[in-house]
């Protein structure tokens, strides 16, 4: 695997998942510069080289700022290397669009980090919603939050670019809030999504952007709530679904459903940001019939489908 930026901070993880199971070849620092002898570290004796050639790599992980995804992206597509990206696909729907287009016009694999899709106690939910063990959804609640800007993560150089909007960052919505639009439309794929309002919080230092808030969006028929920001303690994700023949909660790892024929209590361990990794590494590899096994991360086109939610959650709010 070749490493294109090491600006992201889900570096680490997915670093941590791949030792062991595939070699780091070479690695491209990028254009953000504060955020790279911070994590270079963790590459020692990795080859750094200065543009994102990609000759000896099976496959590539864009990990950069989000301005820079759609030149990496290219890169590896033209050279014909399966991509992981880290999310945002862009900063905007537009650009978005033009990335996936991108893609599509060269024929590339492209897969987007957005792992609430890969946590067991979420796939879980997945399929008792599939089951009808619920009946009709009534009503949901969705949350991915965590202090990052209350413990001054953002300050640090390493990720000061989440608040630039000229590199791709800004809104802390947007940040967390585009797992639980994408994890939406997993769980029911035949159910529009659209944006009723939205009250974001501005940063306490000012500037674009937010520091979260709550959407309400009609699930189909169904009204969820979405939160997402970085000033809850202690955060995590939690999920809430309520029926006509019962309720399911997930909270990190911790599902709960209480359903008509009785409770059903379950321990799984809770989301990773390295689940998007195990996922796109197990497509890499063949079955004994020879198909390969793969737990479906989000493509392009699904990463242009949530930016439009959360273009429309951020005009709800002006």
């Amino acid at each position: 695997m070749a490493i294109l930026g090491t600006a992201h901070p889900h570096l680490a993880d997915h670093l941590r998942v791949l030792a062991g199971h595939a070699e780091v070849c070479a690695v491209h620092p990028g254009r953000y510069p504060t955020g790279t002898s911070r994590r270079l570290h963790e590459l020692r004796d990795v080859p750094v080289v200065a543009d994102a050639a990609l000759a000896d790599a099976e496959f590539a992980l864009v990990c950069s700022t989000t301005a820079e995804h759609r030149e990496l992206i290219a890169t590896a597509v033209r050279a014909g290397t399966p991509v992981l990206v880290e999310k945002p696909l862009a900063a905007t729907a537009t650009e978005a669009a033009a990335s996936a287009h991108l893609v599509a016009t060269a024929g590339g694999r492209v897969a987007v980090a957005m792992f609430l899709r890969c946590a067991p106690a979420l796939r879980r939910a997945g399929e008792f919603l599939a089951e009808g063990r619920l009946g009709e959804l009534v009503a949901g609640d969705a949350w991915f939050t965590h202090p990052g800007l209350l413990d001054g993560f953002f300050a640090d150089a390493g990720a000061m670019w989440m608040l630039e909007p000229s590199w791709g960052g800004g809104s802390a919505f947007a940040d967390l809030g585009v797992h639980l639009v994408d994890l939406l439309r997993w769980l029911l794929p035949e159910a529009p999504l659209r944006v009723r309002g939205a009250l974001l919080r501005p940063l306490p230092a000012g500037g674009p952007g937010d520091a979260g808030g709550t959407a309400l969006v009609e699930w189909g028929t169904v009204p969820v709530a979405l939160h997402a920001g970085w000033t809850s303690r202690s955060g995590g994700v939690r999920l809430r679904l309520e029926g006509t023949r019962g309720t399911l909660r997930v909270d990190g790892g911790h599902l709960v459903l209480a359903a008509e024929e009785g409770m059903l209590i379950e321990a799984h361990r809770p989301p990773a940001a390295g689940d998007a990794t195990t996922a796109f590494l197990a497509g890499r590899q063949r079955t004994p019939e020879g198909r390969r096994d793969v737990e479906r991360l989000p493509g392009p086109d699904d990463a242009v489908e949530c930016a439009g939610v959360l273009e429309a959650i951020a005009e709800a709010a002006v």
